[in-house]
């Protein structure tokens, strides 16, 4: 777990955090490949043939890869 979750947390309240974090694997798990689906599923519609005639379509290249990172980040901290 990073500790970014538990900064700022009192005593009990990081104590119930680390309590509930590790209770939560299963679900964590669960979610993690959940994030990583929709991840490949917009990555996918980029990369049919006729999206490259969408004069949009760098803006749209730019939005998932920030889209990506972001998806990743949250991953990084529920793993």
């Amino acid at each position: 777990m990073l500790t970014k979750i538990t900064k700022g947390l009192n005593a009990q309240e990081k104590e119930e955090m680390e309590a509930n974090y590790k209770a939560s694997a299963l679900f964590r798990e669960r979610l993690t490949k959940l994030l990583n689906d929709q991840v490949k599923a917009k990555r996918g519609i980029l990369h049919v043939a006729d999206a490259y005639a969408d004069a949009s379509w760098p803006y749209k290249v730019a939005d998932t890869i920030g889209y990506e990172r972001d998806i990743n980040d949250v991953i990084l901290m529920i793993s």
